[in-house]
């Protein structure tokens, strides 16, 4: 993942492929034997080192509840975590507060860090996610009511359309769902009209006329 396509993303885009369950001790040890290269490798680190469990932290003899996902860390920590500068660590911060991944609670003594949304992050059914699923799955109906009712074909093999959905980014399910009509309309012959999951897969909403 670039850096520039970390900038483009929001929350609930970073989960649209899905999950991948590892081991909270396998990170750290990996963590500990290889620098951090770009952001995103340190936004994996910050959502990995924030309390998985509330707890009580001392911070110079004064006691602060650590919710979980959220983390206790000094600038500087974090700085060495990331093996970057402190100024680097604090215009990151800054960005993903921008990008509404983190947010900075207010501590006199330390950084005092949240992950927002963190059950999303961590695959638990939040309502980020309930709110993802439903709007991923609005998005597809809308395109499969569109699709069967310019063609006026039959409503089959949804399974495999929804799949080939999912495999189109964001500006490609916008398209397949605006150039339904030019598809249809420049076929030499609509009995050979494709099925909506065949379309989808052969990307014909990019056909040029």
């Amino acid at each position: 993942m670039t850096e520039k396509g970390l900038e483009n993303m929001s929350p609930a885009d970073f989960l649209k492929k899905g999950y991948v369950l590892i081991p909270r001790l396998l990170i750290e040890q990996a963590e500990k034997t290889a620098a951090v290269r770009n952001e995103a490798d340190a936004l994996i680190a910050i959502i990995t080192q924030v309390n998985y469990k509330d707890e009580m932290c001392s911070i110079e003899g004064q006691s602060t509840l650590c919710k979980r996902g959220e983390s206790l860390h000094s600038l500087q920590k974090w700085a060495d975590l990331f093996h970057w500068r402190r100024g680097k660590t604090r215009h990151f911060f800054a960005k993903m507060q921008r990008l509404k991944i983190i947010k900075l609670l207010p501590h006199p003594k330390t950084t005092h860090l949240r992950v927002i949304d963190y059950e999303l992050w961590t695959g638990a059914q939040s309502s980020g996610f309930r709110q993802l699923k439903a709007e991923q799955d609005e998005e597809f109906d809308q395109f499969w009511n569109s699709y069967h009712e310019i063609t006026e074909s039959r409503k089959l093999n949804v399974g495999r359309a929804r799949r080939e959905w999912n495999l189109l980014n964001g500006e490609e399910k916008k398209q397949a769902t605006e150039n339904i009509e030019e598809y249809y309309y420049n076929l030499t012959d609509i009995h050979f009209c494709k099925q909506a999951a065949t379309y989808l897969r052969d990307k014909s909403f990019l056909d040029e006329d």
